[in-house]
Parts: structure tokens; C-alpha cells; sequence
């Protein structure tokens, strides 16, 4: 009698033999399937859209509103109302040079400096800056800032500000 232990070798080397067999007789007669392409719809091309100048595009921001070029004034006193109506927001030094930052009233912000012209920046001392146009017209902004300024009660009078002590652990004479 033949004992099963000695029959499973014997059935997985016929196993083994047909698939070999197998493989190398039908391996060159495999061909690729046909490409199937999908169906698509035919496509038109786009009409071209009529160029817009630069200008035009900085004049009409995307997400305004009202999407209308800003109304310019031309006039001579023009220029001195923008400036009266803008908002002082930074001024930056360095050496000699000096920037000022001003806010219009539309948001936008531009940057004056003491060789702009018809505008320059005359003189700043910290909380206001002094304009100068061209034609000797003068107009002082006082600096803003975005946090509210502390006012000064009147009826308070005001203290000099008391020394700090050191911190190397060395008593104040």
C-alpha cells in the first residue's frame, strides 16, 4: 500500500511539470488586447476675449464691489485734498532718508519721501510729519496708529518716570 505522504511529491512534481510545460508552449501565442479609446465629444475651440489694458485691471480690482475705475481728480488742489483725507500710518528712517506710509480713504496706500514730487516729506518729529508741495503749500498729518493713544487727564499732574534699578544685584547709590 502506498502511504499518502508519499503520493503528494509525486502529484506536486506532475503539477509542477504540466504548468512548465504549459507556460513555454503557449507563452509566444499571448497578444495584448486591442487599446480602447474613450469616446470624447468634439470640442470647439474658445473665442479669444478682448484684451484689457494694464490700467484698466489696476483700476478694477477683482473682489471690489462696484467694479469701477476709481474717480481720479485732476485738479491742482486735488492732490493736497488726498493727502488731508489720508491716514498717516508708518513713517521709516534710516540715516538721512525718510518714508512715510499714508492710507486713502479708498484703502489703497502710497509712500511719500523728501524727493517725491509735487509732495515730499519736509520733517517728522515723531508723532507728526510735515509735507511741502512744490508750489510751498504745507500740510501736517499726525502719525495714527491701528491701538487707541492714552490721553492725558488734565486734571492729573503727570509724574517723571522713576529709575529702574540694575539687574546685577547692585544697590542704586
Amino acid at each position: 500500500m502506498i502511504r499518502p505522504w508519499h503520493l503528494a511529491p509525486i502529484l506536486a512534481a506532475a503539477a509542477l511539470a504540466a504548468a512548465a510545460y504549459w507556460w513555454h508552449s503557449e507563452r509566444n501565442s499571448w497578444r495584448a488586447p486591442a487599446a480602447r479609446r474613450p469616446e470624447l465629444p468634439s470640442v470647439e475651440p474658445m473665442p479669444q476675449p478682448a484684451r484689457a489694458s494694464v490700467h484698466q485691471a489696476l483700476e478694477r480690482p477683482l473682489l471690489w464691489s462696484a467694479r469701477r475705475p476709481v474717480q481720479t481728480d485732476e485738479k491742482p488742489g486735488g492732490l493736497a485734498r488726498e493727502l488731508t483725507q489720508s491716514r498717516l500710518t508708518a513713517v521709516f528712517e534710516s540715516g538721512r532718508e525718510r518714508v512715510a506710509v499714508l492710507l486713502r480713504a479708498d484703502g489703497s496706500s502710497f509712500k511719500i519721501t523728501g524727493q517725491t514730487r509735487p509732495w515730499r516729506l519736509e520733517n517728522f518729529d515723531g508723532r507728526t510729519a510735515g509735507f511741502v508741495s512744490a508750489d510751498g503749500e504745507r500740510v501736517e498729518r499726525l502719525l495714527e496708529s491701528g491701538a487707541p493713544t492714552p490721553r492725558a487727564d488734565p486734571r492729573r499732574p503727570t509724574e517723571p518716570p522713576r529709575s529702574v534699578p540694575p539687574l546685577t544685584g547692585a544697590t542704586p547709590p
